[in-house]
């Protein structure tokens, strides 16, 4: 037929012989429709049919099988489910045409089931899988749509019964009616049915055992029994199978009520060129076969004899013309059945695949839409024309194409796919299809290695679309390699990973680690053997598990408890795992075998640089001596981390380290755990051993590293081989408050040393310090290395900057340059200059340097002095000061005559995040620079509390060369002190002796300061009366810049440094109450120093002894002794009286804890309080709040998240309540509202989370966004009743009082009528709220008139009059609504608040009056009912 139809009368035809050039050309371009013209009757034959009509009529004198053009937009037609999936059914459709149906088009009844999964109920719901099996039969509307991205035009069908049949009235449906309906409903009799028909209520009777049925679920019925209604229709049916659709043929039928899938019978009047024509149902209808529609693949035309009956099922209908399409082949093959043949003797031979090569296909013929080929002798195959005429661009010979297509020639062919309608398959004959090894899916396999094409770039998964021959391929961001550039077009290797049926796609990776000879993937559950390794990528980390992905789809888990060191990961990261253990699908992994020890110095190859640090490669030879291929040494490949913070220890490094580190460069690194290296301590690794848990002593100083830092504890990671938990220690025991309210801030990977206090081998745990003076000697010497190990690191940069040609490199501090002025920063209100006009370098003059100076001309020309540069920026930190161009000299080396000077007046030109740069005031010297810290466990910065950009200080140098320095008041504390606490460089065998007491004699002193304090007080006294003598004899001379100095010079004036029981104030390890009874009295000689800004005094203990013994030791022995021998002499009364008390100090610590009115004041009340009721938001509330309170809103956040996870979805409310106030935080402290806010609303009632919001937004004062929110209430909301108070509410507090009336009749247009009395007066309300008695009177006042009965509304009117104070109005609206006409038990309500209102704010007078009208009216009352 034609492709454009037209509607035209129906009458008899009168039909001519097709020319065979006619035909020829039909078969190539498309079946066509002829007009004929009717002969003219002969006046004298009385014996015609008067209806007959004497017209034009379009005949199909052509079987076209049905095309995206002939398919007219809502036509129904019968498809074969050809794939399904969960969420949708693929479906092929006649014309080996294809459409999608997805899950809202099944059915109403399915939808609703899908909805209420979503929401958590999956107690009805069954995929789409399970529904329909492969190879069942459905008829549906068919909807045309065109993608936007690509213009190409794809269907759907939809299956709904309303959609399918809306057109059918239930007064038409009759006895034997054959339809697809949904099953809406499931009772213990049968099944209410959805059968899509207006008016039409269908039941099919099903007792409970023998339902297999599903709600949603779709099934052919037939009506056994119908009732007609004027109104409505009911009928009762019974389910049968698609093989069984008979209708019996009937002479007044009407063709709507004949759906697809039908079986009719067909009457054959003639043989087409391409097909049959005949009738159905008596010969009422004209009907036509393809012949690719056949009862079998392989019949011609002729087996079917003229005017023979034959059962055929209906394809569909053409809508205007209604002509009739059928096919033959009513046994269509369902499920596995699918596209298996029989060959003679009746057995199955297995179908061809899709992408198999049939070497010799015959031709048969030129058929209709193709060439039809004998595929193995026994099966159907067509090449489409359409496949032909695409090898051919312009003008072509259709005859000289269709040339080498003779009939019983043999061609080599792929098989494209197969047609469960026409039952042949479609191939191709391109010899570049016919030729390519890698055609579909099957071909390939997880773990080969190919070659894939990139063709475009897919920005969802921010990675590559490929094709590896004919099959598509996807490269995602995860696993692509680093370092290589991708452009469309370009070839990259690649293994395939997973091999997905269900998305007709294979995903790769082009990472070396995949890439290598001897990589083994995991491709099989089967496979996962315990202790086997495989090659996995991070997909996934959490602070418990880390996910990995292997091939073909296969996760396993590992948990982070399970690894014996504390490994870092990252998503993307790809190595080695072992598989731990199997249970079915869920497989638990662990880290191979260390390669590498702690401390390990490797060297590395960089390969990538990440925001988390260096990527970089460790080659290594075999273990086993293997050799490749070639004959060489086979080589292993491990990949790892270095971290950012681990590639300095200073922070303003760190950038520049990635700078000069590029993919590609090599280097050593030092391992720090199982895939983590670093390269700051190198260093320190390559000068000693790395100790062990066997070989770490009591006294030893250990490099450790932050790990988790609190506001209370630091959890920090030693260098200690074999011990892989972290220790804790308080951060109140980092301070020694030598600044006043220093913040402490840690982060992770921050490098502290610690000091072993105790080691517990049972327990395998050691107790440390991190405290200053535990770690360091106080010797201002090491200060001086660790600026000059800053110092060396800085050059080490400049070098290698200066090696890759950049321009920055050629600058050196202390050089004079010109520069040229371009503007001034507006965030910073720095000025921005470059260097000689070259835009490549920049230069800065902070703020602070400029000062209240008149900026220049942008342009001009300046000289300026390079004060530093800061290599991660590439910027040139410079002074245009002149008194600075001419005082400072580029030489770094420090005047003889400056050696060990103190005093020295400087100005603080730069304050740096670990230096501070200085001029001296005097003379043409370089810059000095002094430490921001004096040692890295220095965390309270007290090497530079008092430095403030531009303020001038006095200083003391502390190097023998370089201009290294300190303030000259920290100087004055530190010089020449040399304390107990053990350098890092000591042996081992010098800690241990001098350590073993020092854990014994601290615990002694502080117990004995607690339990015997006069005592104590009186022995310290006698002891330090008779000690100085001994100290002075002991002391030896100590060297100071290499002179030897009997005692410290303060002012020039030789005197003893003051002590305090032999120890600076921060050692005191007694209670600060007790602070007072200790400190010795002196002669008034003592000297104090201070810090800027120091309130409390700091004294410094000089010229210890060789051995560290000090009053402090001495007294400490004592006390140890005199505490053992007391513990000797306790009785057992006493030990019963100690007992008595520990177990009722315990028992106080249990009462607290278990008190549920104690308040909480720390993170482990909180997190016992969060256990005990999981489900209590209150309690989640109240840490969330503990936490801010704390500013740690990242926990906070995280804390949120976890009670979402830990609260039953059943408590909706609890978990409202948590969702609102993490969206409050979000509001607050960060930017993602709008993200968590669609979170709350997938996962909440919108409603409520929408009420919420707009609660949360009025707190906050968000009027822009709060205007936008109502705005999406009110249109998605509008026919529910609250949120219309809600908005107005809102309004009011937003300041559109003048906008509430208009909202109030849009609420009124929106919203039920039933419900109108309840808004009015709910706005009436809001009305008096806000101070607008006037509207509200207005308000109350039409609806009582209108609604007179309504007492409540009555009683609200008066009550909002008295709460206004107008009396007299209240009283008036009572005296109306006495006058009502009302029952009994209504007017007693009025007559009482009447009553009420006199009684309080009336006279006794007008409540008689009250009372008596009561009383009338019960008399009125009872005289009309007699």
């Amino acid at each position: 037929m034609v492709p454009n139809e037209k509607s035209f009368p129906r009458g008899g035809t009168v039909h001519t012989e097709a020319k065979t050039a006619d035909i020829s050309s039909n078969i190539v371009f498309g079946a066509s429709q002829k007009k004929v013209k009717k002969a003219p009757k002969v006046k004298e034959n009385f014996l015609s049919d008067p209806t007959e009509e004497q017209n034009d009529q379009l005949e199909a004198f052509s079987a076209e099988t049905l095309s995206m053009d002939t398919l007219q937009e809502d036509m129904l037609v019968m498809g074969v489910v050809k794939e399904a999936t969960a969420t949708a059914l693929q479906i092929a459709l006649p014309g080996r045409m294809f459409a999608r149906t997805l899950v809202a088009d099944i059915s109403e009844a399915y939808t609703r089931v899908a909805k209420a999964a979503m929401s958590g109920d999956t107690s009805e719901y069954h995929d789409l899988a399970e529904l329909f099996q492969v190879g069942r039969i459905v008829y549906g509307k068919a909807i045309k749509t065109e993608k936007l991205s690509t213009g190409r035009i794809s269907l759907l069908l939809s299956l709904k019964p309303a959609d399918v049949h809306g057109s059918l009235q239930h007064k038409s449906i009759k006895k034997g009616f054959i339809f697809s309906g949904a099953v809406a409903e499931i009772q213990e009799h049968g099944y209410v049915i959805e059968s899509g028909v207006q008016g039409l209520q269908a039941f099919v009777p099903c007792e409970e055992p023998a339902q297999t049925l599903h709600v949603g679920q779709l099934a052919f019925l037939k009506v056994k029994k119908v009732q007609h209604d004027t109104h409505q229709s009911t009928c009762t049916c019974v389910q049968v199978e698609q093989d069984q659709l008979r209708i019996k043929s009937q002479n007044e039928t009407n063709l709507d009520y004949i759906l697809p899938g039908s079986i009719v019978r067909f009457k054959v009047a003639k043989h087409l060129k391409d097909g049959l024509k005949g009738s159905i149902m008596n010969e009422s209808f004209s009907a036509y076969i393809n012949e690719h529609h056949l009862a079998h693949p392989l019949d011609t035309l002729d087996v079917y004899e003229l005017n023979e009956d034959y059962n055929a099922r209906v394809l569909y209908v053409m809508p205007l013309t209604k002509l009739v399409y059928l096919t033959l082949n009513l046994d269509i093959k369902a499920g596995d059945e699918v596209g298996k043949v029989q060959d003679d003797e009746g057995q199955e031979e297995e179908p061809l695949k899709v992408g198999s090569v049939v070497e010799k296909a015959k031709v048969l013929r030129l058929g209709s839409g193709g060439v039809v080929l004998l595929l193995n002798k026994k099966l159907k195959g067509i090449i489409s024309y359409g496949s032909i005429r695409s090898n051919f661009k312009g003008n072509y010979d259709k005859d000289e194409v269709l040339s080498k297509y003779g009939r019983k020639t043999k061609h080599k062919v792929r098989i494209l796919g197969y047609d469960v309608i026409e039952s042949l398959y479609y191939c191709s004959d391109d010899p570049n299809v016919v030729n390519e090894k890698l055609y579909c899916l099957e071909d390939i396999k997880a773990g080969d290695l190919v070659t894939a094409k990139i063709f475009k770039k897919d920005d969802k998964i921010k990675g590559w679309s490929v094709k590896i021959g004919k099959v598509n391929g996807i490269l995602e961001q995860l696993y692509l390699a680093p370092n290589v550039r991708y452009d469309v077009g370009l070839s990259v290797k690649c293994r395939v990973l997973e091999v997905s049926e269900e998305r007709k796609v294979c995903y790769l990776s082009n990472r070396s680690e995949y890439l290598g000879k001897g990589t083994k993937l995991l491709t099989d559950y089967s496979a996962a053997h315990s202790g086997n390794v495989y090659t996995g990528t991070v997909v996934r980390c959490e602070d418990n598990y880390v996910l990995v992905k292997f091939g073909n789809g296969i996760k396993g888990v590992l948990h982070r408890q399970n690894l014996k060191e504390q490994s870092s990961f990252f998503e993307g990261q790809t190595t080695k795992f072992r598989i731990l253990t199997r249970t079915k699908d869920q497989i638990t992994l662990t880290l191979p075998e260390d390669k590498f020890q702690l401390g390990e110095i490797c060297p590395v190859e960089i390969t990538n640089a990440l925001d988390a640090g260096l990527e970089i490669k460790i080659s290594l030879a075999a273990d086993d001596d293997e050799e490749d291929e070639d004959g060489n040494p086979k080589v292993e490949e491990y990949v790892g981390l270095i971290p950012l913070r681990l590639l300095s220890d200073h922070l303003e490094l760190l950038h520049a380290h990635m700078r000069i580190h590029p993919a590609g460069s090599h280097t050593e690194a030092a391992c720090i755990m199982q895939n983590i290296f670093s390269l700051r301590d190198v260093a320190y690794f390559s000068g000693q051993l790395t100790k062990d848990w066997q070989t770490v002593q009591v006294g030893d100083i250990i490099r450790s590293y932050v790990k988790n830092a609190t506001e209370q504890v630091v959890d920090l990671m030693v260098s200690v081989r074999n011990y892989n938990k972290p220790v804790k220690v308080h951060v109140k025991m980092l301070r020694l408050n030598a600044v006043k309210n220093a913040p402490v801030e840690l982060v992770p990977e921050q490098l502290l040393l610690v000091k072993v206090l105790s080691k517990e081998v049972e327990t395998k745990t050691l107790t440390v310090s991190a405290k200053l003076t535990d770690v360091w000697s106080g010797d201002l010497g090491d200060t001086a290395k660790l600026v000059e190990s800053y110092l060396d690191e800085v050059a080490q940069i400049k070098s290698a900057l200066k090696e890759n040609s950049a321009p920055i490199a050629k600058y050196s501090v202390g050089d004079k340059i010109d520069v040229v002025f371009k503007g001034i920063d507006p965030t910073s209100h720095d000025w921005v200059y470059t260097v000689d006009g070259k835009s490549k370098v920049s230069a800065l003059l902070l703020s602070s340097l400029a000062g209240t100076a008149k900026p220049p001309e942008a342009g001009s020309n300046h000289q300026a002095v390079v004060l530093w540069i800061d290599y991660s920026s590439d910027v040139l930190l410079i002074s245009n000061k002149k008194h600075d161009i001419a005082h400072i000299s580029p030489s770094g080396e420090l005047s003889t005559n400056l050696m060990g000077k103190a005093g020295m007046k400087a100005k603080v030109l730069l304050k740096l995040e670990s230096v501070v740069v200085c001029s001296l005031k005097k003379g043409t010297n370089p810059l000095v620079i002094c430490p921001i810290r004096l040692h890295p466990n220095d965390v309270e910065n007290s090497g530079s509390a008092g430095l403030r950009q531009g303020d001038f200080c006095n200083i003391a140098f502390i190097h023998d060369n370089l201009p290294i320095a300190v303030p000259e008041t920290v100087w004055r504390i530190w010089r020449g002190v040399k304390r107990t606490a053990v350098s890092e460089d000591t042996t081992v065998k010098a800690k241990k002796a001098k350590t073993d007491e020092s854990p014994k004699q601290k615990k002694v002193t502080v117990k004995e300061s607690l339990e015997q304090k006069k005592e104590t007080v009186t022995k310290k006294k006698a002891k330090a009366e008779a000690t100085p003598t001994k100290r002075k004899a002991e002391e030896p001379e100590v060297l100071t810049n290499g002179k030897k100095k009997a005692q410290p010079l303060t002012n020039g004036i030789s005197k003893e440094a003051p002590k305090q029981n032999g120890k600076l104030f921060f050692e005191d390890k007694t209670p600060a109450k007790n602070a007072k009874s200790e400190t010795p009295k002196t002669n008034g000689t003592e000297t104090k120093a201070r810090l800027p800004g120091v309130s409390s005094f700091w004294e410094s203990d000089v010229n210890p002894a060789k051995e560290a013994s000090s009053d402090e030791d001495e007294e400490d022995s004592a006390e140890t002794q005199q505490s053992a021998a007391k513990k000797k002499r306790l009785s057992a009364k006493e030990k019963a009286k100690a007992e008595v008390k520990e177990e009722q100090r315990l028992r106080e610590i249990e009462e607290r804890n278990a008190d549920p009115n104690a308040r909480l004041e720390s993170i482990d009340q909180y997190e016992r309080l969060v256990l005990a009721h999981p489900n209590n938001s209150i309690s989640w509330l109240k840490y969330i709040a503990f936490l801010l309170s704390s500013t740690e809103i990242e926990k906070a956040r995280d804390l949120a998240r976890r009670a979402i996870s830990t609260i039953s979805f059943r408590e909706t409310q609890e978990l409202r309540n948590i969702w609102s106030a993490l969206l409050n935080m979000e509001l607050v402290y960060s930017d993602n509202f709008d993200e968590v806010l669609k979170e709350a609303l997938n996962c909440n009632d919108p409603l409520e989370i929408y009420i919420s919001v707009v609660e949360i937004l009025k707190k906050n004062k968000q009027k822009e966004r709060l205007s936008t929110v109502l705005t999406t209430i009110l249109n998605k909301f509008k026919t529910e009743l609250r949120v219309w108070p809600l908005a107005a509410e809102a309004y009011f507090w937003m300041g559109k009082s003048d906008q509430v009336h208009n909202l109030l009749q849009r609420a009124l247009r929106g919203l039920p009528k039933q419900q109108h009395i309840h808004c009015i007066v709910a706005f009436a309300k809001i009305y008096a709220k806000n101070d607008n008695n006037g509207m509200a009177q207005t308000l109350l006042d039409g609806v009582v008139t209108s609604y007179p009965k309504r007492i409540d509304i009555w009683s609200v009117y008066v009550d909002m009059l008295i709460k206004a104070g107008q009396i007299d109005s209240a009283r008036n609206v009572l005296e109306r609504a006495v006058l009502q006409k009302l029952k009994p038990t209504k007017m007693q309500v009025i007559y009482k608040k009447y009553l009420q209102l006199e009684e309080n704010h009336g006279t006794e007078a007008t409540a008689a009056k009250v009372k008596q009208q009561a009383e009338q009216w019960v008399k009125n009352y009872e005289n009309s009912i007699k």
